[in-house]
């Protein structure tokens, strides 16, 4: 005979007969005897009304808590999808980011794309420390050395521009096959409809333009998220810019009776296509 622990702390408790050890395997204990006849109630738990301790579950799994998804985790834009400003420090990248990986780290695609944004930006960061050189600590501020873009004159951003220096072979290719276009052009305008050539002209200034700074940074920036879009508004520029000069020239120029307005002006917007696409970065 045993007594329960309720009776020994003095209220009065079920006596249970608990058979000797021996009739049992030896990895059996008391404790899974009872748990397995389910006899034993302490007064306590009766009177409220509710199970005795060993009707209580082993263990109940926890609720889980909803994963926060991120909400700006389609955000193209590493900057805005970090909630940070383009001239924003070092300091600032990173506490943006630790923040936001605290928060939405138990969703591992928001997760992924803050990662991805963080190393977009400090990318940019070293591509503008590599293109300005390094810039040794003022303040103590890590920012200091991050490569931060120097302010520069509007003269200086024009030579930016342009291509430092063209080759030789691409004067010679891309330069011939403007030329031809405007030729035709012209002659198509004593003739019949230029459109053709003139068309030719504007797709080819835009791919060229697309081309090389896509092949210059692929990761970007770039308006639109794309650098095609950047490369039709040049070659429309250039487009506006051609009329101009030829619309100038007409009037400064006096021209042969056998050449019409139409055919120089062709001619010279051609022309200006393929230096735009030819020394334009």
């Amino acid at each position: 005979m045993r007594i329960s622990p309720c009776c020994q702390s003095g209220r009065v408790g079920r006596i249970v007969s608990v058979p000797q050890r021996s009739q049992f395997a030896t990895s059996s204990t008391v404790y899974d005897v009872l748990k397995k006849n389910r006899k034993f109630l302490c007064p306590s738990s009766s009177s409220t009304g509710g199970s005795g301790w060993m009707d209580m579950p082993e263990s109940q799994p926890l609720p889980e808590e909803p994963l926060q998804i991120f909400p700006r985790i389609k955000e193209r834009d590493p900057y805005k999808l970090l909630g940070i400003d383009r001239e924003a420090s070092f300091e600032e990248i990173q506490d943006a980011r630790n923040y936001l990986y605290e928060q939405y780290k138990q969703h591992e695609p928001s997760r992924e794309a803050i990662e991805l944004a963080f190393d977009t930006v400090l990318q940019a960061k070293m591509k503008m420390r590599h293109k300005y050189g390094f810039k040794p600590p003022k303040t103590g501020r890590r920012s200091d050395v991050s490569g931060d873009e120097d302010k520069v004159s509007l003269i200086q951003r024009i030579k930016d521009a342009f291509e430092p220096n063209v080759s030789s072979v691409t004067l010679v290719n891309d330069g011939s096959i403007f030329m031809a276009l405007a030729l035709w052009a012209a002659w198509q305008a004593a003739s019949s409809d230029p459109t053709l050539p003139l068309g030719a002209a504007v797709c080819f200034c835009a791919w060229k333009l697309y081309d090389k700074r896509n092949k210059r940074n692929p990761d970007g920036p770039y308006w639109g998220n794309s650098p095609i879009w950047g490369a039709l508004l040049t070659t429309v520029l250039a487009l506006v810019g051609g009329g101009l000069t030829s619309y100038v020239l007409a009037q400064v120029v006096p021209l042969p009776p056998k050449i019409s307005i139409d055919a120089m002006g062709l001619f010279v917007i051609t022309i200006t296509l393929g230096w735009t696409a030819i020394f334009l970065k």
